[in-house]
Parts: C-alpha cells; sequence; structure tokens
C-alpha cells in the first residue's frame, strides 16, 4: 500500500503546486521573485556532493576564514537571514518562514467556507502559501547579492559582520584576492566641498588607462549618488557640452552616448536594497554595494556559484514537499510538539553555495573617497 502523502497539514497536496508554477515560469523564461543583480554577473555551477574550500583555495585564488556555529544547526527562523558556515565547506544559507497565525486561521476559515466554490477557495490557499515561498527564496537570494555585491564593491572582500549578519552567528572575511596594482583612488575625494574642483572623468580614464593592456572593460558599476555626482559635476559638463553650455542639464543617458561615441565603456547602475533582523524584531537597512567605489568589470559573466547538493537532496523526508528553483532548495512541512518544537506550518529555502568571483583579475576598482 502506497505511503500517504503528508507534506502539509494544512495546503496537503496543494504544496505540489510550488514546482508547478517554477517548470512554467521557467518555460517562458520568466523571473519569479525577486529582482537580484548576481544572476546577471553569475552562472550556478553544477552542484556538487561534497566541495570544500581547499579545493576553491587552490583553483580559485579564494582565502577563507570563518566561523562555524555547528554542521547539524537548525535552519533560522524568518527574519534572521541566518548563515551557517561549514568549516572547509560551502557557505550554508537558510530561512524558514512560518505560517502567522493570521494566516492559518484564514485558511481554515477558507475551507470550511460553503460559500466560495471549491477552485476558489483553491486558488487563496495556493497564493498564501505562494507568498510565504516568496518570501523564502527572497532570503536566500537577497544572502548571494549581499556577499556578491559586498565584495565586488569593495576590492574583492566580504566581511561577515553585526550589521549585514546579526543573527546568523559567524564572522569571518572572504577575500578573493583582487590585485593590488587594479585599485585605484581619485586624485581629489569626490565629497560636495570638492564638487567644483574634481574631474570625474580624469579619474576615470586613469583606471581605464590602468586597464588598458590586461583587460577589455565591458561596463563601468556605480551607486545612483555617485552618478548624480558625475551628472552634477561641472567639469564633467564642460567635457561634454563645452563652455557655452555647461549650465545645461546632464543626465546618465547623455553620458553613456558620450562614453559610447568615444568607444569607451558605459555606467550601470547598482541598485540594491536588503534588510536583516536584529534582536527584538528590529529590521535594518542593508545596502551591500560601498557607494565611496566604482568597479570597472569585463563584459559577460565574471564568475560562477559553486555549490553543493543539500542534505534533503542526497536524503529527502517523506514528509516534506520539495521543490526546486534553480539551485534553490525548498521545503514545506509541518512540524509539531512530537518533534520537540512549537506546531506550525514553515516553508524553508536553503541553499549551500559560494559566489566566486573567478574575474577578479580582471576586475578593476576607483576609490572615489579614499
Amino acid at each position: 500500500m502506497a505511503t500517504p502523502f503528508v507534506g502539509s497539514s494544512v495546503f496537503g497536496e496543494l504544496t505540489k503546486n510550488v514546482q508547478a508554477r517554477i517548470d512554467a515560469a521557467s518555460e517562458l523564461n520568466k523571473r519569479l521573485f525577486d529582482q537580484v543583480v548576481y544572476r546577471d554577473y553569475l552562472d550556478w555551477d553544477s552542484p556538487m556532493t561534497g566541495l570544500d574550500f581547499e579545493e576553491l583555495i587552490g583553483k580559485q585564488q579564494i582565502s577563507i576564514m570563518a566561523s562555524t556555529i555547528g554542521e547539524n544547526s537548525e535552519a533560522p527562523i524568518i527574519g534572521t537571514e541566518g548563515l551557517e558556515t561549514f568549516k572547509e565547506r560551502v557557505l550554508h544559507h537558510a530561512i524558514a518562514v512560518p505560517l502567522s497565525m493570521q494566516d492559518y486561521r484564514r485558511v481554515l476559515q477558507l475551507q470550511d467556507s460553503r460559500a466560495i466554490s471549491e477552485d476558489a477557495v483553491k486558488n487563496e490557499l495556493i497564493k498564501i502559501m505562494w507568498g510565504n515561498t516568496e518570501t523564502a527564496v527572497n532570503g536566500v537570494e537577497g544572502r548571494i547579492d549581499n556577499i556578491f555585491l559586498s565584495a565586488l564593491s569593495n576590492c574583492g572582500v566580504f566581511t561577515f559582520s553585526d550589521s549585514n549578519n546579526p543573527e546568523g552567528g559567524i564572522r569571518g572575511t572572504i577575500n578573493y584576492q583582487m590585485p593590488a596594482g587594479n585599485i585605484a583612488s581619485a586624485d581629489t575625494a569626490w565629497t560636495e566641498a570638492n564638487l567644483d574642483s574634481v574631474d570625474p572623468f580624469e579619474d576615470i580614464q586613469e583606471v581605464l588607462d590602468l586597464a588598458d593592456d590586461k583587460s577589455v572593460i565591458g561596463s563601468i558599476l556605480i551607486s545612483p549618488a555617485k552618478m548624480s555626482y558625475i551628472c552634477r559635476s561641472p567639469k564633467m559638463k564642460k567635457m561634454i557640452f563645452g563652455s557655452d553650455r555647461s549650465s545645461s542639464i546632464l543626465t546618465m543617458a547623455m553620458v553613456n552616448q558620450y562614453m559610447e561615441q568615444n568607444e569607451l565603456p558605459t555606467f550601470t547602475k547598482i541598485r540594491r536594497k536588503l534588510r536583516v533582523k536584529k534582536a527584538g524584531h528590529k529590521f535594518d537597512p542593508v545596502t551591500p554595494w560601498n557607494t565611496d567605489n566604482i568597479v570597472f568589470v569585463p563584459a559577460g559573466k565574471l564568475g560562477t556559484i559553486k555549490n553543493a547538493l543539500t542534505d534533503s537532496e542526497l536524503k529527502p523526508e517523506a514528509d516534506v514537499t520539495y521543490s526546486m528553483y534553480g539551485r534553490i532548495r525548498i521545503s514545506e512541512y509541518f512540524i509539531g510538539k512530537t518533534k520537540g518544537t512549537r506546531h506550525g506550518e514553515y516553508t524553508e529555502a536553503e541553499s549551500l553555495s559560494l559566489p566566486v568571483i573567478s574575474e577578479i583579475n580582471n576586475i578593476y576598482t576607483l576609490k572615489t573617497n579614499p
């Protein structure tokens, strides 16, 4: 006799709709979740059963220093954006989203309702369930974006700190080893007080000259604030418009048009806002991109995301429903007092992965406020 499906005590077999929706979106090349940045610059590598840092250090010139909170630790509950690291292994990003009591009561009302059609009830239940899936997946993708963008805009270095990983439990540094010769500093700090004297193009041209013999720069990544600074710069306006129109408004589109006409790489704004939960259910905003640095990158992908199979891929549990969004594992399950914890419905997303910037030798940084 077949084992009955027990993935969720509330949603039952409706949890299977998660993978169906992901598959349908994949066929249409739709992005279902948050507009992440890393996917534009990194490809997911093929998963491995085991992947340790020693291999990465040897092949990718990465130095890793990280603490560990234990290999068998449970996934943190929503809001923690928790991160576990295994000694000499890929990083474990995991977040679990509980079904709120408000939604739980709403589910029960829908299931008991006789005034709503069965199909309408089904659609509403899927909508509630999908909201938790979005939250969980966005949490993992946000963590990967945080590591990638922070490292890319900080001369190849990412540091786990109280501000970006307050409840994750680890502290340490990932250093992708950007060559010292690839890092330049502005002649004059790009501050408001120096706006009239700073020559942004001269600083940018120096970096392009530095990279000219080694790399072909495809794009210049910049924060909105620094792009605004360039557009307000009197010397930039004079260079593009001439002396007679130097008081005209300069836009990013005009700057990029000028760059293209002179066979130079164009600017790309990097916008990314994240949140982390701190003690007392407080959330702090996190901006992973260092707004003081401008990064010059070659065209195409900058590296890969090394990843390993999760425990549940190697040994799935009978009473859990699993889905995959790329290499992000989604689990939906019910736990109760018999498992030693508060009962509830949970949606969990996890990934054993590490962004690897393999093009680090061809990436250059301009520090505007050295």
